[in-house]
C-alpha cells in the first residue's frame, strides 16, 4: 500500500522553483563534471527528481511514501514574491543617491550597503522550511544519509537514506512550524544582471543542528537566477530586523557560484551562459570545505552582525565522509 500520492516521480527541486531557471524555449540546462550541457522543457516536471526517491519500501506491498509532506512546494511561488518585495537598497531615487555617496566613504561595509526587513512570522517560518527542504533532500545529503550505514559495517543503503532524510525533514518541518524564530538571520542577495546557479547540493552547516531538535548553523541556497538566500544563527541579535537585502556585485554572484559546485556532484544549472567550470565540480564529487568557513560567508556574517572569523582564507575542501 501506499502512503502518498500516486506518482512515482518525487523532486528534490521543486518544480515552481525549475521554472524560474527556464529560458525563452522553456528549457532548463545543467552542465554536468565533463563540461557536457543538456537540457528539458521544465514542463514536463522530469528534472531535478529521483523516481521514488521519497518511497521506502518494506518488502511485499507495502511501502511508505512521504512525498507529501514536501507541501512547502506549493508556497514557492507566494515566498518569491514576497522576497521580490524586499528589495535592496538604491531601488529608488534618494537611495541610489545614498549609495553613490558610500562609492567615496572609505570605511563603508557592506552592512552599509543593505536595506533592513522585518519577516513577518508567516513568511519567515515557510522560506526556512523551503531552504531546509531543498538541502535534506538534495542529492548531497542525500548521498549523505545513505551512508550512515558505514557505522555499522555495511554498504551504503537507499532505503537507510530515505529513513534518514525522512526523519531529518519531519524534525525540521515541525521546528520551523511552531518552534522559535529568535535568533535567526536572513541576508537577501538580489543579482538583477550576472546570474547565480543552482546544483544538486549546497553549503550545508545547518542540517547537522537538527540533532538536538533544534536550527543552529548556516545556509547558503539559490533560489532562482536572480535571488540567493544566506541563513544563519547569530547567537545573539536584536529582535529586529531579522533580515538583510543587498544588491551584489558580479564579483559576489561569482563567488557563491564557485560555492555552489564545490558542493555539487553531477548537475549545475543554469540560465543563458553556461558557467565555467571550476576543478572541484570537475572531481565529480560531493566536496565540503575542511572547515566551516569560507571569507564570502564571513561578510555575509557581518551584515548579521556575527564578528568575522580570523581563519576567514582558510579554502581547503574534503569528501563528505
Amino acid at each position: 500500500m501506499s502512503g502518498g500520492g500516486k506518482s512515482k516521480n518525487h523532486h528534490w527541486w521543486p518544480v515552481a522553483l525549475q521554472g524560474y531557471w527556464a529560458d525563452k524555449s522553456g528549457n532548463v540546462w545543467w552542465i554536468e563534471p565533463s563540461g557536457r550541457t543538456d537540457k528539458k522543457r521544465a514542463a514536463n516536471r522530469k528534472i531535478g527528481f529521483k523516481i521514488h526517491g521519497h518511497t521506502i519500501f518494506r518488502g511485499g506491498a507495502w511501502e511508505g511514501n512521504f512525498e507529501k509532506e514536501f507541501d512547502i512546494d506549493s508556497e514557492v511561488h507566494n515566498v518569491i514574491s514576497s522576497l521580490k518585495e524586499l528589495k535592496p537598497l538604491g531601488r529608488t531615487p534618494a537611495e541610489f543617491f545614498t549609495l553613490l555617496k558610500m562609492i567615496f566613504k572609505k570605511d563603508r561595509t557592506l552592512r552599509d550597503m543593505c536595506k533592513y526587513y522585518v519577516l513577518e512570522e508567516s513568511l519567515h517560518r515557510r522560506l526556512l522550511l523551503l531552504i531546509l527542504s531543498l538541502i535534506i533532500r538534495s542529492p548531497s545529503n542525500r548521498s549523505k544519509y545513505e551512508g550512515y550505514s558505514r557505522l555499522a559495517g555495511m554498504p551504503p543503503d537507499e532505503d537507510v537514506g530515505k529513513a534518514n532524510m525522512q526523519q531529518n525533514y519531519m524534525i525540521a518541518k515541525k521546528i520551523c512550524q511552531s518552534g522559535f524564530t529568535s535568533n535567526q538571520y536572513f541576508v537577501l542577495l538580489h543579482s538583477p544582471l550576472k546570474r547565480f546557479t543552482f546544483g544538486d547540493g549546497s553549503l550545508d552547516w545547518l542540517t547537522s543542528g537538527l540533532i538536538g531538535n533544534r536550527i543552529n548553523g548556516k545556509a547558503l541556497v539559490p533560489l532562482t537566477p536572480h535571488l540567493c538566500v544566506y541563513f544563519c544563527t547569530p547567537m545573539a541579535m536584536r529582535s529586529s530586523p531579522n533580515c538583510a537585502s543587498l544588491s551584489v556585485a558580479p564579483w559576489m554572484v561569482d563567488w557563491v557560484n564557485e560555492i555552489t559546485q564545490i558542493y555539487s556532484k553531477d548537475r549545475i544549472f543554469f540560465k543563458g551562459k553556461a558557467p565555467k567550470l571550476i576543478e572541484a565540480f570537475r572531481r565529480a564529487q560531493f566536496l565540503e570545505h575542511k572547515q566551516k568557513t569560507d571569507a564570502l560567508i564571513d561578510m555575509l556574517d557581518e551584515i548579521a552582525g556575527i564578528k568575522k572569523h580570523r581563519g576567514a582564507l582558510s579554502l581547503g575542501l574534503s569528501g563528505l565522509y
